[in-house]
């Protein structure tokens, strides 16, 4: 799935900016990133033409137009606007709202405002918009996010991914996406998010379609997660499997190019699969943080077998 456009619309109803002047609302954001237009405001040049980007207006730029005659910062505001960017962010260190203002009612141009400093902008919007309009690719799985960390639940039709999702939401985790999951490689990070179908409703046997934020809350979901971590949920009933009896070999697995730490769970009568996802989760951060208890426990065996 390719999305290769972002309305301004969108971008307002998600971060909630103050609509300074409501320009055309419906024109389309085409570049995944923040245009803060340094060419173009002191050279007076386009370089690829319109601007079809997001533009951000802080400090930096203010400085600059303070910098110069009012009547070339002016017409440097004014060149921008003759390029249509589709909208134009600034901030409180941003003092020419006035002069942009003015101008932006002349060319139609929305103008928002934002309280949050540049950088921040660039670490939330950016990131958002090119999530937005990433190529995606749909995979099978359940997606939650535990203690912070984004989890994939794969295995087998059956297996009880759902039944174990919705029991880590009631224990207080977050629940992302059911059966469907839409991944995309994003700076050598796998991103997942709900398909568009599927987003919000979990499949449970026995009981069908349920809807996650109307059950449990809204609290208790969230549109998209980075992946960390990958667990397979096998079903070990009727086949013997070889498991990793001291886990201090790291495992992983490769989805867009992109290598995930992967766990092997097998599902047998007695577990408290909940629990276990959680440890492995834990587990990971421990040795993220340079601790293996494997590890750990091979030097205490060295040890004492020397005794």
């Amino acid at each position: 799935m390719t999305n290769n456009a972002i309305s301004v619309r969108s971008l307002i109803k998600k971060f909630n900016f103050e609509i300074l002047y409501k320009g055309s609302r419906n024109n389309k954001i085409l570049i995944p990133s923040l245009n803060r237009t340094g060419i173009e405001l002191v050279a007076g040049k386009g370089v690829y033409g319109n601007i079809i980007s997001a533009v951000l207006w802080s400090s930096n730029e203010s400085h600059y137009l303070q910098s110069i005659t009012k009547k070339r910062a002016n017409q440097a505001i004014e060149f921008v606007l003759k390029l249509q960017p589709p909208v134009i962010i600034i901030t409180k260190a941003f003092h020419q709202k006035d002069v942009l203002l003015r101008l932006a009612k002349k060319h139609k141009t929305t103008i928002l405002f934002s309280t949050w400093p540049s950088a921040q902008l660039y670490v939330t919007v950016a990131a958002w918009i090119n999530e937005q309009m990433a190529e995606y690719k749909m995979i099978h799985g359940t997606l939650v996010s535990v203690y912070g960390m984004g989890v994939l639940l794969q295995g087998e039709s059956g297996v009880g991914k759902s039944e174990l999702a919705l029991e880590l939401v009631r224990k207080g985790h977050i629940f992302v996406a059911d059966d469907a999951v839409d991944v995309t490689n994003l700076a050598d990070r796998l991103y997942g998010k709900p398909n568009a179908v599927a987003n919000k409703f979990i499949e449970v046997r026995g009981l069908g379609i349920l809807n996650i934020p109307k059950m449990l809350g809204i609290e208790k979901t969230q549109d998209s997660t980075n992946i960390d971590l990958i667990i397979e949920i096998i079903n070990d009933a009727n086949r013997q499997i070889e498991f990793d009896r001291l886990g201090n070999k790291q495992q992983y697995k490769m989805i867009e190019n992109v290598k995930v730490p992967y766990y092997r769970l097998p599902v047998t009568p007695g577990r408290k699969m909940s629990d276990l996802v959680e440890t492995a989760v834990i587990d990971l951060k421990l040795k993220q943080q340079g601790y293996s208890s494997a590890e750990d426990y091979i030097r205490n065996f060295k040890k004492f077998s020397k005794q």
